[in-house]
């Protein structure tokens, strides 16, 4: 079973880097970068993690969503 993820990080991601999170959707401003993820098991939950961890980023907030969240107003330019 797949479920989405929200993560928040500190600063603007490049696109490059962005991109190599796979999100399915995002939204970067001057202080923040907001993507949206599929995740699979816990095992990619904490790759991905592991990852921002890795690149020194500031991983700020993480939420999985859930069917009732409005996914259509969460990342609006």
């Amino acid at each position: 079973m797949t479920d989405a993820y929200e993560f928040i990080i500190t600063g603007r991601l490049s696109q490059e880097l962005l991109s190599t999170f796979e999100p399915t959707r995002a939204r970067r401003d001057a202080n923040e970068t907001v993507f949206v993820r599929a995740i699979r098991d816990d095992g990619e939950l904490f790759g991905v993690i592991s990852r921002c961890e890795v690149l020194g980023l500031h991983l700020i907030s993480l939420r999985k969503l859930t069917s009732n969240t409005p996914n259509g107003r969460l990342l609006q330019p």
